[in-house]
């Protein structure tokens, strides 16, 4: 053996050496750290010991079953090792590792192309110098190229965040490629280095080095990989601290943060800012009949919409909830402020299409600006909170502007809902009774139940006073049972009183109408009075109705099914399709006092009532007419067919006890002497 396959020897076993003491150091990281492109590498040192082990054994192969072996070996080592330290690069570069049919598929063409490539060279040719020129060229040039490759790959892909680690190993597999392609050409020449004993020892070297360098390059990676990591779930962290997870919005504590600099700055500067305050219309009752998964998916669909309608230096977040704030800065006058929230109005009244269903929804909006309407960040939030709750009560879909009135109102509503809360228990609340009246047999036929409060200070108050509270509260769910339960055992005990089977009527509030055991509450209330259910008509509001029209069908069917008669409130005021009405499981078109107030007079009034009537007798519904006060009303209603009335005209609203003397007596009959019975439908 000559002087140069010797010192090619000794570099060859030395860079085997280097190698593994590489892959053993890459392994245990791997199983320290569980990173995937870790365990590339460790492979591909692996190989590459194999590769420059067998390359020593093989010495200047004469053609023998063992050399031809490990060249054989060697040859799938080296390919190998160029595929798995492409992997591992891959890996760290994209931060995500390799799918496994993907490696599976790539290790294993390697392994066999570089088996086949350097038998299909030695059963080709059969003469050494032409198997080691063509198996031993082919592997440095596809060494070369993919070593080249991959560096421009870590360079570039990892540029905003590249450290030492990278660039060592982006500069490590550029040199190697560089010197794998200059291996090519050395092997292109012929015989080798047999007289150039020098230039062998120091190419070895410069070998030896690389692979240093590159192994030196791959453990600095883990170390920043490592720190970038951290940093990654540093900023993870922070920004799950101050953004909504659902949405992405800046939570409550950044709005704040935001919030108080704002004010630092408008000081400063003398300008203005505005903070806004949105609130979902009737969001629980969405969340109730669709679902939680589907509310989520229209407040990420509202927090796009509100996000559009903005600056990009405005801040948008979400407060908690279906609750969402603004912040504009700066803002020179009111009109600016009002012509935003009008936007955003706009924006979200328009339909939002979620999955298989249609949503149309609204926001009320409340709005402070300072320095007019606090020198803080919690007092203009509180403000915008009360501006907005002032929109509530103007009927929603609407803003308001924050004016110091309505703190008083807004004191008032927290003692009104503390107070409400104690009055149930109190036995302050009371149920009045209004007669219902059927022409054709000039009788009570029924009552409707309908809410009073005893307040010890202001007197009897009507719900107009508190119902919003008691929706807003949620208050009306405890309240609403008790009241299904008491008008129920009270018509039970008029019926065996004065032996008349009356009927009773009462009103379902949305939060109620949206129970998912509304059905099982009814029943409990039928079951314990022991009232017949068809003397039984819930109320509902067309609105309530046509909020979820499919939802509503269903839960209307499981009631019917329980025998109760099924009534439509304030028909005429909401915006029925007619479609929908036809498919209602519904008994009684309760027509609104709004049309019957005015009928004689007004002829749209007249035509509304008179289309009403006209429309549920083809339906084969009964029609109720409500707030009838005049003896001309009557004479309309008695003219137009419609045998079913309620009003002052009859009687006010009256408690159990005069009820009961209503019932006894037949006061408010005689108004039906002098006129004619309905005319048939």
């Amino acid at each position: 053996m000559s002087e140069t396959a010797n010192i090619i020897d000794a570099t060859l076993i030395a860079q085997g050496v280097g190698a593994l003491i590489l892959a053993i150091l890459l392994g245990s990281f791997y199983r320290h750290y569980g990173k995937s492109y870790l365990r590339q590498w460790a492979w591909s040192w692996w190989m590459l010991a194999l590769f420059t082990i067998a390359g020593a054994a093989v010495g200047g192969p004469e053609g023998g079953a063992i050399s031809i072996a490990l060249a054989v070996v060697r040859s799938a080592a080296g390919y190998l090792a160029v595929g798995f330290l492409s992997l591992g690069c891959w890996e760290i570069a994209t931060r995500r590792p390799a799918r496994l049919s993907f490696t599976r598929r790539l290790l294993v063409s390697l392994a066999l192309f570089g088996v086949a490539s350097w038998l299909g060279a030695w059963l080709a040719a059969g003469s050494p110098v032409v198997v080691r020129t063509v198996g031993e060229g082919l592997r440095f040039l596809v060494a070369g190229a993919a070593f080249i490759a991959m560096a421009a790959y870590v360079l570039t892909k990892r540029e905003r965040d590249r450290g030492l680690g990278f660039t060592l190993v982006g500069i490590a597999l550029l040199t190697y490629g560089l010197q794998q392609l200059h291996h090519f050409a050395l092997s292109m020449t012929g015989p080798g280095l047999d007289g150039a004993v020098g230039y062998a020892y120091w190419l070895g070297y410069v070998d030896f080095l690389l692979q240093a360098l590159l192994g030196l390059g791959m453990v600095t990676c883990l170390l920043e990989d490592e720190r970038q990591a951290a940093i990654l779930a540093s900023n993870e962290i922070e920004h799950l601290a101050y953004h909504d997870a659902l949405t992405g919005l800046p939570n409550r504590p950044l709005f704040i943060d935001r919030l108080i600099v704002a004010i630092a700055h408008a000081t400063r500067h003398r300008q203005k800012l505005a903070v806004f305050f949105m609130d979902v219309d009737g969001f629980k009752d969405i969340n109730d009949t669709l679902g939680h998964s589907l509310g989520d998916s229209l407040l990420k669909a509202i927090a796009e919409r509100v996000r559009r309608c903005v600056r990009a230096e405005d801040t948008v977040s979400r407060f908690g909830g279906d609750e969402f704030t603004l912040l504009v800065q700066p803002i020179d006058r009111i009109e600016d402020a009002a012509r935003i929230a009008q936007k955003l109005l706009t924006a979200v009244k328009q339909p939002f299409v979620i999955g298989e269903h249609e949503l149309f929804v609204s926001v009320s909006i409340g709005i402070s600006l300072f320095p007019a309407d606090g020198a803080d960040a919690e007092t203009l939030v509180k403000n915008a909170d009360t501006a907005m709750y002032r929109a509530k009560e103007h009927g929603r879909d609407n803003y308001q502007i924050y004016a110091p009135a309505m703190n008083a109102r807004a004191l008032e509503r927290l003692s009104l809902e503390n107070h409400l809360r104690r009055a149930l228990d109190n036995g302050e609340l009371d149920i009045y009774y209004q007669p219902l009246i059927d022409l054709g047999s000039r009788s009570v036929y029924g009552a409707e139940a309908l809410l009073r409060w005893r307040h010890p200070e202001q007197g009897i108050l009507s719900p107009y006073h508190f119902i919003g509270t008691l929706e807003s509260s949620g208050l009306i769910l405890p309240v609403g049972d008790w009241i299904l339960h008491q008008a129920c055992r009270q018509v039970r005990t008029w019926s065996e009183t004065h032996g008349v089977d009356l009927a009773i009527s009462i009103n379902l509030s949305a939060r109620q109408f949206q129970q998912p055991d509304l059905v099982d509450r009814v029943r409990a209330a039928l079951e314990q009075s022991g009232l017949a259910p068809g003397r039984v008509e819930l109320e509902i509001t067309e609105n309530n109705a046509m909020q979820n029209a499919e939802h509503s069908i269903r839960i209307l069917r499981e009631l019917k099914s329980l025998g109760v008669q099924i009534a439509v409130d304030d028909f005429g005021t909401g915006y029925s399709s007619l479609n929908y009405l036809k498919r209602f499981p519904i008994d009684t078109l309760k027509l609104d006092q709004s049309f019957v107030r005015d009928v004689t007079e007004d002829p749209g009034d007249a035509a509304i009532a008179t289309a009403v009537i006209s429309m549920a007798r083809e339906l084969k519904l009964t029609v109720v007419a409500e707030g009838v006060e005049t003896e001309e009303q009557l004479a309309f209603f008695s003219s137009r067919g419609c045998s079913r009335l309620q009003g002052f005209l009859f009687s006010r609203p009256l408690p159990a006890a005069e009820f009961g003397e209503f019932l006894r007596l037949g006061a408010g009959l005689a108004v039906l002497g002098g006129i004619a019975e309905p005319k048939a439908p």
